[in-house]
């Protein structure tokens, strides 16, 4: 109504909303402590959870009284890892409010986690998951999924920007309280960002972003936020037949007897503190239209054309006549800047059609003037080329104390050495 019915006067009506919650005490007594004044504990215990890459990627194990969002797409296993965390022995609470205890029960007896330690509830409203912990008292509590907690208290439906954020703060609050970690999923839009409010993410502890392997079965567990470890650090897993099974570290995920060849390269990308051993290919050939295209599986399309143009400026290469295909096997995405050099090689490779051969890796960041340069990191990937036994390795300058031997690394500064170094 734009009219008052009562004076007859024109927009002066005003919405007033009556909040349902409780106004809040003010307690006086309480004082600021100073900060030089030492804890009741010096350290703190983590538990856990029985995983060593996990429990590294979250910097020596879980934090009581921490929340952990782990979010990933439908499907990618975040349920099963949940099971996974179940197999640690601890006394935990799985909350689900998407499945039934026959649909839990069918996965944990696949997995192995039909265990008495672990306790079962189906549940969305808030309140009476609430009161079930309180009771309990678990040592770990695990929520299935955020987005289908709904409080009656709260405005809106399950999965609303309100009810997200009133579950989330009830979740925390009592986290911190009872000195209990929670571990709650979340999904993905379409957009890739986590369903619901940005507040969620600053809310909690530790976001973890589970993603997979597209037509694969590897997983991978990446640390966007936390608070008690470092970010950037990554967990890989494979999903088999009875769960999640983790890789270790010493363990690639590619190949290298099938690297090598006319356009194929192995390179060390930098994970947080892991290396993650890829494999590029590349196929460059000649177009028949006016302009080359340019196709890339898990690469930037923008950076291929980037060493397309320096290829085609200081090597006086066509590359604008030829189609470029790249295919980056390994896992995750080609994001490390020091793959510039690893690329660059398979491009011209492919072009001069002069092939690498087997185990061998490159690493090193090209500049926009056709100068090689070193990569960050330099000893710590040396260091897991020499674990996966590659026979040699290209660079843009030597670390300091490595240990490769002199013959097994060649060192390349600039863009005239690539033909010399491909027929070596």
């Amino acid at each position: 109504m734009g009219q008052c019915p009562g004076c007859g006067k024109w927009n002066t009506l005003e919405e007033r909303i009556l909040s349902s919650t409780p106004s809040r005490k003010i307690r006086s007594s309480i004082k600021p402590a100073s900060i030089t004044e030492k804890e009741k504990s010096d350290s703190i215990t983590r538990l856990s959870s029985k995983m060593k890459e996990f429990d590294k990627l979250l910097g020596g194990g879980i934090v009581p009284g921490s929340v952990i969002l782990l979010a990933g797409d439908p499907g990618v296993g975040k349920s099963t890892f949940l099971l996974a965390l179940a197999k640690s022995g601890y006394r935990c609470l799985y909350v689900s409010g998407e499945e039934s205890l026959s649909q839990v029960q069918d996965r944990a007896k696949r997995v192995g986690a039909m265990l008495p330690t672990v306790l079962f509830l189906h549940e969305t409203s808030l309140e009476t998951i609430l009161a079930v912990i309180e009771k309990e008292k678990p040592d770990l509590v695990f929520i299935d999924s955020i987005q289908t907690v709904y409080s009656g208290e709260a405005r809106g439906f399950a999965g609303s920007v309100s009810q997200i954020r009133d579950a989330a703060g009830m979740f925390l609050e009592l986290a911190k309280r009872m000195n209990i970690p929670f571990v709650l999923t979340g999904h993905i839009t379409k957009e890739g960002q986590i369903a619901g409010p940005r507040l969620l993410e600053h809310a909690v502890d530790v976001v973890l972003y589970f993603e997979h392997e597209k037509k694969g079965p590897y997983r991978f567990i990446r640390a966007i936020k936390n608070r008690f470890g470092a970010t950037g650090e990554i967990a890989v897993f494979q999903m088999t037949s009875s769960g999640l099974q983790e890789i270790p570290p010493n363990k690639t995920l590619v190949n290298i007897t099938e690297s090598g060849g006319i356009g194929s390269i192995l390179f060390p990308q930098m994970e947080g503190s892991r290396v993650l051993l890829h494999e590029i290919q590349a196929l460059v050939t000649p177009t028949g239209f006016a302009n080359g295209r340019r196709v890339g599986e898990n690469i930037d399309l923008s950076r291929i054309h980037l060493i397309a143009a320096i290829l085609e400026k200081y090597m006086s290469m066509r590359l604008s006549e030829c189609d470029i295909f790249i295919r980056v096997r390994g896992g995750t995405p080609l994001k490390d800047p020091a793959a510039d050099l690893a690329l660059l090689l398979a491009m011209a490779s492919s072009f001069l059609e002069k092939p690498i051969p087997a185990a061998v890796a490159a690493f090193g960041e090209v500049s926009l003037s056709g100068d090689i340069r070193p990569a960050s990191e330099t000893k710590e990937r040396l260091k897991a080329l020499l674990a996966y036994k590659i026979q040699k390795v290209f660079v843009g300058s030597k670390a300091e104390a490595s240990p490769y031997p002199d013959q097994a690394i060649r060192v390349l500064q600039t863009l005239n050495e690539i033909p010399a170094a491909l027929g070596s």
